[in-house]
This record gives C-alpha cells, structure tokens and sequence, in this order.
C-alpha cells in the first residue's frame, strides 16, 4: 500500500516576499495620501474655527451693542499676538482689549494643532486683537489672519481678511497655480 500524501498549507518562500513587497508598497502609498488628507482636514478646522470666533464676535457686539474684541490673551488677560493660544471673545466697553472687572469672556475658541496662524501687522508688530463696534462693523483698522501647516505647503495656507463692514473674506486662487493669493495678489508664503 502506497501512503497518501497529506496536502501542505502555507505559502511558500517566494509568495510571502512578493505579499510582504505589495503590503509596503500600498502602505507607502496611504502613508502619502494619509498625510495630505490630515493636512487639508486642519486647513478646514482652522476655517471653521476663525469663521466660529469672527461671528461670535460680530454677533456679541451687535446684540449687547457694546464693542466686543476678538484676541488670544497672556497670562495677565491682555490681547497678545500670540495667535497660536486660545482665541477669546469678550465685551470690552472701556476699549482696555484686556480682562477686567468690567469685562467677562463670552466664548473661547480653541486653535487647531498642525500648523501655526500669523495676524498682520499693526504699525511696526503683530496685530494683538480684532475689534467689532456696536453696529458690527470694525472698530479701529482692517487686517488679516494666515494659517500655515507645520509642514509649510503654502498650497494648504488659508488667510481670513476682515474689511471695514466687519465681514470676513478668504483669500482665492486666482492665478489657479494652487496657491491663494493675498489682497495685493501675492502668493500666501509659509516660513
């Protein structure tokens, strides 16, 4: 009698390192992917989030009629340029754009991490605040917001003007060359 030979299971030599080769292969390529997805979702995070704080500050101003100052605050409650902390909301009906005994926060809004957000300049340093008179227009000057990734891809970089009548815009692609330009039509650069 002629023994039956018991059938192998496994793979051999050969298919295990052609399977081990396509695994990296497609992992290398989400790893890609991944990382432009977790970009581009902090770009819009950084929108929404400047597009939440504005309008609660545009709202507040209006329905308390006081002037209501939009900033990131120090240590000591008062506006500082510092845009990466925390952006507060509050009344500020003696113009002080710090905390006070006559003031209170209104809302907090918190910045999103992976990246950095950069105020223009107001005389020779960074913008300290944003400001909205009773009747929702600014109050004081005009200025801007830009918000850049860790990495520096200028092609995911967002800036947020305020104009006179309070309202917010966004900086467009004009030029379509995948970077948004600023007011001047300068391409938004990452540093």
């Amino acid at each position: 009698m002629i023994p039956k030979r018991l059938k192998q299971s496994g793979f051999t030599l050969l298919e295990l390192m052609i399977t081990i080769t396509i695994a990296v292969i497609i992992a290398s390529a989400a790893t890609a992917g991944w990382q432009s997805l977790i970009e581009s979702t902090s770009s819009q995070r950084v929108r929404s989030t400047l597009v939440n704080s504005f309008a609660d500050a545009r709202s507040h101003a209006v329905t308390q009629n006081q002037t209501t100052t939009l900033c990131p605050l120090d240590a000591n409650q008062v506006c500082t340029a510092n845009w990466n902390q925390p952006i507060s909301v509050f009344l500020d009906p003696n113009n002080d754009r710090a905390i006070t005994s006559d003031t209170e926060i209104l809302s907090v809004h918190h910045p999103i991490p992976n990246g950095s957000l950069t105020a223009s300049k107001s005389g020779p340093a960074e913008r300290r605040y944003f400001q909205y008179n009773p009747d929702g227009t600014a109050k004081g000057t005009i200025g801007n917001i830009v918000w850049c990734p860790e990495d520096g891809n200028a092609s995911l970089a967002i800036q947020l003007r305020m104009n006179f009548g309070g309202r917010i815009t966004w900086a467009l692609d004009q030029d379509n060359d995948g970077i948004r330009e600023d007011a001047q039509g300068q391409a938004l650069a990452c540093s």
